[in-house]
């Protein structure tokens, strides 16, 4: 009988470990305006693994903490650059490196007519990325 409950009681803290860990690995987030359109828009829910800068890759969706004058806590937006790449040049107005240094990265809306991105910002350093998106989620029913 103590063997069963060591062996349930082990299994249970398994799970609660798994749920524990999938739970700070992946984030739903909500999209907020346009920026993304046509690919994302407003209202969006996104499925977003946590990640650093060494897992980014050119043409992903990441997820960033928004600088302090954006009203929103997140930016979703498209990875454009990464350390090491040449500047795009239409950020190159805002930005006087020609290369992106160690530890940044370059981030660009899809619909650059309403996005805040580098173009306005400058760099993203690597502490600001949370996530890159995984996939689009269903709409909520009921909402």
């Amino acid at each position: 009988m103590r063997r069963v409950f060591l062996a349930v009681a082990c299994g249970l803290a398994g799970l609660v470990l798994l749920a524990v860990r999938l739970r700070v690995t992946y984030l739903v987030i909500r999209v907020s305006g346009d920026s993304m359109a046509p690919a994302l828009t407003h209202g969006d829910r996104l499925l977003a693994r946590r990640t650093d800068l060494a897992a980014l890759r050119k043409g992903q969706i990441a997820v960033v903490s928004s600088p302090h004058q954006i009203g929103s806590e997140f930016l979703v937006k498209r990875v454009a650059a990464l350390p090491g790449d040449p500047v795009p040049e239409r950020v190159r107005r805002i930005v006087a490196d020609d290369v992106v240094p160690a530890g940044r990265f370059v981030l660009i809306g899809d619909n650059t007519e309403v996005s805040f991105d580098s173009r306005e910002h400058g760099f993203f350093h690597a502490d600001d990325l949370r996530a890159v998106t995984v996939r689009k989620l269903e709409p909520q029913q009921g909402r």
